[in-house]
């Protein structure tokens, strides 16, 4: 406790604009009393206390730091209530815990960046509600990580908003991705000797470069707008990288990302060359992810060449946006529906689509 007291003793005063003397005066004690307090060496009794508390307008438990183990203790049931949310899909009711928050803790910043993130992460959150948020955190937030979040999503929907040139000044004010905690730390446990940090960091890396990897083809594929054969070979690149990253052709999480290219190789090579053969390869492949990502146990390990011994996942670090599953997710789309383009129509009768239609269902 007094180690709690003597940190909010010396923000107060400081906050309040008082010097050691000025608050010893008012006090009607020695300044070297109040020095004690603030190095944690003794700690204010009672009388004191309810002084200190109508001096700096807060309660009491706010200065013994009471206020703030009940907030944080708060919060951690928030959280705790929007990972069940996260292993469900429900992402309006993670935004839902967050508003909660906020309106118990209006000026937390901590809440309110978490429901930013959420707000960002719905497909129903206000871009509006989102912008102020986030100039919000970057003007009163002095925390690194909060303030990074918030330039991202920041950044993100600004474009939606088609406000370009402000979205490029805050990108210009960024490190490029060289410069990064999770490059830079790897380097250090190089360095350092911190042989089992460092494997774990590395892992960590390669499959953020892989993630990063399928954005950036993805926007190749926007940038080569209508050049169909283009759109195939670079799926087909980024399924050649999966294969080189995991190359025990265990995809843990990312199946959510691979089925999807699978898919759509599908519909090209069927709108394109008329492929049945390539159509059904990649559409059997598509369910076959699709089933793998539905049935990830609690805990799974990344094996294969690039992590050793392993790197261990749970189901925690998986955030769900949709409460369709995977398997039913691709369904609506050989179903056509939604896309309405029947590309598959042509195979509705072929035993090998009914198979994997039941598969999915």
């Amino acid at each position: 406790m007094e180690i709690t007291v003597s940190k909010n003793i010396k923000e107060l005063r400081r906050q309040k604009g008082d010097t050691q003397e000025s608050l010893a005066e008012y006090l009607c004690i020695s300044p070297q009393a109040v020095s004690k307090w603030e190095r944690g060496e003794s700690y204010p009794e009672l009388d004191y206390v309810v002084k200190l508390a109508n001096r700096f307008n807060v309660t009491v438990d706010d200065l013994l730091g009471v206020g703030e183990i009940r907030k944080r203790e708060k919060i951690a049931e928030y959280e705790a209530e929007t990972e069940k949310y996260n292993r469900t899909g429900e992402a309006e009711k993670r935004v839902e815990v967050w508003h909660r928050a906020v309106e118990e803790f209006p000026n937390d910043l901590e809440c309110l960046t978490r429901l930013m993130q959420m707000l960002h992460g719905s497909p129903n959150g206000s871009n509006d509600e989102v912008i102020e948020l986030a100039e919000r955190i970057l003007r009163e937030s002095t925390d690194n990580g909060q303030r990074q979040s918030a330039t991202q999503i920041l950044v993100l929907n600004l474009m939606s908003e088609e406000r370009f040139d402000e979205a490029e000044k805050l990108i210009d004010t960024l490190p490029s991705m060289w410069v990064t905690t999770d490059r830079l730390r790897c380097d250090l446990y190089r360095n350092s000797g911190e042989k089992e940090k460092g494997k774990k960091e590395a892992c960590g890396n390669i499959m953020a470069y892989f993630d990063l990897a399928g954005m950036d083809l993805y926007n190749l594929c926007v940038f080569n707008k209508g050049d169909y054969e283009h759109y195939i070979g670079l799926h087909e690149v980024y399924l050649r990288l999966a294969d080189v990253i995991f190359d025990d052709g265990f995809y843990g999480f990312y199946n959510c990302r691979i089925y999807a290219r699978h898919y759509w190789l599908a519909k090209l090579y069927t709108n394109l060359h008329g492929d049945e053969d390539k159509a059904r390869y990649h559409l059997e492949a598509a369910a076959k992810c699709a089933k793998d990502y539905d049935s990830l146990p609690e805990s799974f390990t990344y094996k294969g060449t690039l992590f050793g011994e392993g790197l261990e996942w749970t189901q925690n670090n998986i955030t769900r946006n949709s409460t369709e599953s995977i398997c039913e997710r691709l369904l609506h789309g050989i179903d056509g529906r939604g896309l309405d383009d029947g590309a598959f129509d042509r195979y509705r009768d072929k035993d090998w689509f009914k198979a994997i239609v039941a598969s999915l269902s």
